[in-house]
């Protein structure tokens, strides 16, 4: 009866550790996400800056990443890059014009990134960090070229923004299989309202995930092949992602909406994996063709 007994205590013990285990590794596990929308070209609406200091998408995405354990530090002053980007497990970008430009911002607290507060973003990112760049942040630039000559932040990002016509409804197809959440659930394409950005000068390592379907679209700037409207890739040991959508202020106030960028948060700083095999060439062979002016 008393070893009985004793085997019970101590089972209950070792069970209590193991949930206080669980419980410290959970909350151990809460990562640090740095928001940048300066705005040196145009300015969206859901990132101008409100008298708190705050704007509409930051405070979207504050809410809906602290439920999945992720802080989120919002701010459009670029000379933070210059400082610890080591208390950061990831950036989200929603720029707009170039990065390092000093002139042209849409408030006084909107600060340019130098060039070695980008060298040091793309380093922590190479590093292992994670990157999520939204709608107008493929509308950035800096004044550095890459390897190849083609713009450093468009080689980090995957692509840079080459137009777009009248916001609308139009379709984005799915890549199958899909694997991050929000993609598994949305079916085989996703028809929304918005404006559509096209891009240009695509990398060849990026692994598109949502595919920009242009033969019903209105405008000069979809008379073109299909091309990928959300992606990811790798960035040495680190991951980056693009989505294409928050363009206007009330996308930010459906949770349903936010979720699609929140969850590439999530994947950037390795709550989940997905495959980022490079896939451009299989999947929007066209990608890189542009309309004839």
């Amino acid at each position: 009866m008393k070893r009985r007994f004793f085997l019970l205590s101590a089972l209950t013990v070792v069970c209590a550790a193991v949930l206080a285990f669980g419980a410290f590794a959970q909350e151990a596990k809460k990562d640090k996400v740095l928001f940048f929308s300066r705005s040196q070209g145009f300015e969206h609406g859901p990132v101008k800056l409100r008298p708190d200091g705050t704007t509409l998408c930051g405070e979207a995405l504050k809410k809906y990443l602290a439920g999945k354990n992720i802080e989120l530090a919002e701010t459009q002053n670029g000379g933070v890059f210059d400082g610890d980007l080591s208390q950061y497990s990831g950036f989200i970008f929603y720029t707009s014009g170039n990065l390092e430009e000093e002139k042209g911002s849409k408030n006084d607290k909107a600060k340019p990134v130098s060039g070695e507060g980008l060298r040091k973003l793309i380093a922590a990112v190479n590093g292992g960090k994670g990157f999520v760049g939204i709608h107008a942040a493929t509308d950035s630039h800096c004044r550095q070229k890459a390897a190849d000559g083609v713009d450093l932040y468009t080689r980090f990002i995957g692509a840079r923004f080459s137009g777009h016509g009248e916001q609308q409804t139009a379709t984005v197809s799915v890549v199958l299989p899909a694997e991050v959440p929000y993609l598994k659930d949305a079916g085989k394409a996703i028809t929304v309202w918005e404006e559509w950005y096209t891009n240009k000068e695509y990398n060849k390592d990026i692994h598109a995930l949502l595919i920009q379907e242009t033969k019903e679209m209105k405008g000069k700037d979809y008379e073109r092949p299909p091309f990928p409207a959300s992606w990811v890739r790798t960035e040495g040991k680190g991951r980056v992602a693009y989505s294409p959508f928050g363009h206007n202020d009330n996308y930010w106030e459906k949770t349903e909406d936010v979720r699609r960028i929140g969850e590439l948060v999530e994947w950037s700083v390795r709550r989940f994996d997905i495959d980022t095999m490079p896939n451009i060439d299989k999947v929007t062979p066209g990608a890189n063709e542009l309309p004839r002016k």
